[in-house]
């Protein structure tokens, strides 16, 4: 999906349909995942860019609203701003993005961390992943294409011989072409023709085509005579069938594998119950052994025998009146030694019938969960897969592989509305942690300074600018209410940005260092 052949000729359609368009604004719907809506007045399209490294992508889709919840936006100097070009490196996948007022959305569309880059004056002004790390650096410069003449070298393998005449060439389909052609038995000269005529069809006699394994192809059939799942009028429809069939397929094998490890390590566990319980008919033996050392024991009460010992030795008449040593409680009489030999056997006999019992219902279990693994293992599509787990959740419950907990989970922290800004406040010291580690570094941060007490935070959507003083007050009298010092007549609160709370290594929950605050006193409020 983002080989550099597939960007070239994206860059083309791109250039044909998006120039003069406005940026409106850009969001992260998902993680890894994020959207720009460009438009004019007629018409608005969303330009998807995947930061995935397994499945990097960009391509055109058609317009969807937004989610307009605890969403955060990209790249708001581009508001109203319009593409004057859209340029694709020369011998790198870096895709550019050129508006008015001299902004550049630099697209690095390849690597273990692809990402976005506004770029102004030759610096970086913002990036879509990790901006701390990015932002004021000079952005990253595409690798220079070879000068000297590549030389033909028969030491190498098929697969470095396509990479050294083209570092550009697809590697999905490398393996293929090797195959097909058995290039494994060819000398370099031939390699190189054969790369050659096929680097001029992806640029020149292009086939969007999508092969049986997902992956995108633009070599036509008369040259890879793949098997095509499916083939498309243009580069866009087909990126962007292939990227909904991968991520799909993510997520797909990602619930698959949420739930697959919890049943089979049930399935286990049921099956080594089964295995335990079925050794129930020693527990008999051991019994009749009790109820007869009892019998021995209690004929024998009426002797003057002297129990100092830890057992006794009495003929058995079960066996021919041989000798038989019973264990005994040295403490006890006869009799009182044979009582508990009879308690121990009736406590055998209830423990056998106890695991008949469970015997069967484990057995009932195993087989209806066993029965559940077959449904699942049936299934294909996302679609199949919720349907299947909304149908046998409950059942799954009932079966100990998911818990009451796990199905019906708290929000980690409450969120509410101050006038038009979302905010966000912990419940806890542990949700306090994990409502300030989600939150974003220019969201606002407040907390009621001196006493324990709930964080608080106010989403700022990635905008550098403060909220109005109105907003502020507002939020700072709800973090007063939630802290220890709701009864007081006023609250000193510590406002900041979240970019300066620092966490300590190793400090407990909720525990954190504030390097700049500003102080309002504030009259706890719940709003």
């Amino acid at each position: 999906m983002n080989n550099y052949y597939v960007l070239h000729h994206l860059t083309k359609k791109m250039n044909e349909t998006c120039k003069g368009f406005s940026f409106k604004f850009s969001v992260s719907p998902h993680k890894n995942v994020w959207e720009a809506y460009i438009g004019d007045a007629q018409l608005t399209q969303r330009l998807v860019f995947s930061a995935n490294s397994t499945e990097t992508a960009l391509f055109l889709d058609q317009f969807r609203e937004p989610k307009n919840v605890n969403i955060t936006t990209f790249f708001n100097k581009l508001k109203k701003r319009e593409i004057t070009k859209i340029e694709l490196a020369k011998n790198d996948r870096f895709v550019s993005f050129c508006f008015s007022g001299g902004y550049t959305l630099l697209i690095q569309a390849f690597g273990n961390k692809p990402n976005i880059f506004l770029v102004h004056e030759n610096l970086i002004c913002e990036s879509f992943k990790s901006p701390d790390d990015f932002t004021g650096n000079i952005p990253p410069e595409p690798r220079k294409e070879k000068t000297s003449q590549i030389k033909p070298n028969v030491s190498l393998s098929p697969k470095n011989q396509i990479l050294n005449i083209d570092p550009k060439f697809p590697r999905h389909l490398i393996p293929k072409i090797i195959k097909t052609y058995s290039l494994d038995k060819s000398n370099p000269g031939e390699i190189e023709s054969l790369i050659q005529q096929a680097i001029h069809a992806m640029l020149n006699a292009t086939q969007f085509r999508v092969l049986q394994d997902g992956n995108l192809c633009l070599l036509p059939q008369h040259i890879l005579p793949a098997e095509n799942l499916d083939v498309f009028d243009d580069v866009n429809s087909a990126i962007r069938f292939s990227y909904y069939k991968a991520s799909g397929e993510r997520r797909f094998s990602a619930k698959l594998q949420s739930i697959k490890p919890k049943i089979e390590t049930r399935i286990q566990k049921l099956e080594s119950a089964i295995s335990q319980l079925q050794q129930a008919d020693k527990g008999l033996e051991r019994a009749k052994m009790y109820e007869q050392f009892g019998h021995i024991l209690m004929a024998h009460a009426h002797l003057n025998i002297v129990c100092n010992e830890d057992d006794l030795e009495l003929p058995d008449f079960y066996n021919n009146n041989k000798p038989v040593t019973i264990p005994i409680d040295g403490r006890l009489s006869i009799a009182e030694n044979a009582q508990k030999y009879y308690e121990k056997s009736s406590k055998a006999i209830r423990g056998v019938k106890e695991s008949v019992k469970r015997l069967e219902q484990t057995d009932k279990q195993l087989g209806e969960l066993k029965e559940i693994y077959r449904s699942l293992n049936s299934i294909t599509k996302i679609f199949e897969y919720n349907h299947w787990l909304k149908e046998n959740k409950s059942r799954l419950v009932h079966l100990g592989v998911l818990s009451e907990k796990n199905t019906a989970q708290k929000a980690p922290y409450r969120k509410l509305q101050v006038d038009s800004y979302e905010v966000w406040l912990g419940r806890n010291a542990k949700s306090n942690d994990k409502l300030t580690s989600d939150s974003h570094k220019e969201d606002i941060w407040m907390h009621a300074r001196g006493v324990s007490g709930s964080h608080l935070v106010i989403r700022m959507n990635n905008q550098k600018e403060m909220p109005p003083k109105s907003v502020l007050l507002k939020a700072a009298a709800l973090a007063a209410w939630n802290s220890k010092a709701r009864g007081a007549g006023l609250v000193p609160v510590i406002i900041t940005k979240r970019k300066y709370v620092v966490k300590p290594k190793g400090a407990p929950p909720g525990t954190v260092r504030v390097q700049h605050e500003k102080v309002e006193m504030v009259e706890p409020s719940e709003i």
